[in-house]
């Protein structure tokens, strides 16, 4: 069953995404510059809305187990097909640990906690804070890069480890297991209907950012 007020909420944080990535593709290609703490917190802003939502979205459907399972290797799939093609574009930088990387880890663990909602708030601050720590700390080793723990000299063209996220995803989880959906007609329009194609935008928005770049500039394809 679909909320259109999920469905609108997904669709701001499309509509924010597909702002923010114009503006970094335009930057990564070196035609315009981007400086200053909006920029840094401004996409992190946005991934929190998807991963808050999708928390929400869990606990509000309450998905069974061959469901989840379908989810997290479909979007496995393409998190693994994400890091393959930056890999073979920017070695130096290519990603590790992507949203779809999270979103398959905490589709998994989402479930387990589905039926333990006492948990999901203290467990879920708990998360976070020791996340933030992680972020103020380098170690020696990447074998945790995905948990949050980052090595010296770490690069990635986006991250979104299991800390702190994994407890943005838990507090959609607490709000969703008390959300009383109102399927009120206001919601459902044009926005809830990008909010219901949110995986497919993400997945062709950077092709047709670069596509639109290089009818501006002319130069972009020279410089993939």
């Amino acid at each position: 069953m679909r909320y259109p007020e999920i469905d609108f909420a997904r669709g701001i944080a499309v509509i924010l995404m597909l702002i923010f990535h114009s503006f970094f593709d335009a930057y990564y290609f070196g035609k315009i510059e981007l400086s200053g703490a909006f920029w840094y917190y401004f996409p992190r802003f946005i991934g929190g809305m998807f991963i808050f939502i999708s928390g929400l979205t869990m606990a509000v459907a309450r998905p069974k187990p061959n469901r989840v399972l379908r989810k997290a290797f479909k979007l496995s799939a393409l998190a693994l097909l994400i890091t393959a093609v930056t890999y073979y574009f920017v070695p130096n930088e290519f990603v590790v640990f992507r949203i779809l990387h999270f979103f398959a880890l905490s589709t998994l663990l989402g479930y387990i906690f589905l039926n333990y909602t006492k948990l999901h708030l203290p467990i879920g601050i708990a998360a976070f804070l020791l996340g933030v720590y992680f972020h103020s700390i380098n170690v020696s080793s990447a074998n945790l890069v995905w948990m949050g723990l980052m090595p010296y000299g770490f690069r990635t063209l986006d991250y979104y480890p299991l800390l702190p996220w994994f407890g943005i995803f838990l507090f959609g989880m607490h709000f969703g297991s008390k959300f009383r959906g109102t399927k009120h007609s206001f919601f459902e329009n044009p926005v809830a209907i990008l909010g219901k194609k949110s995986l497919e935008i993400y997945l062709i928005q950077h092709p047709v950012i670069i596509l639109v770049l290089q009818l501006i500039y002319g130069d972009i394809f020279q410089q993939i």
